[in-house]
């Protein structure tokens, strides 16, 4: 997401020194967060979030 002012990055801590942090936010559909992705690897991140969202369904 585009985030030009860092409002979100600054709430979620994803700030970084020279560019923000890779990381990944699951939320349900309460606004529940149900877990952080820290240090996003992006060639298998894709893999780890479909294991995730099968294992709940």
């Amino acid at each position: 997401m585009s985030d030009r002012k860092k409002v979100v990055s600054k709430q979620y801590g994803t700030k970084g020194f020279l560019f923000p942090s890779r990381k990944t936010f699951v939320i349900d559909k309460n606004g529940k967060l149900k877990k952080i992705f820290n240090n996003v690897d992006v060639h298998n991140h894709a893999a780890e979030i479909l294991k995730l969202f099968s294992k709940e369904n």
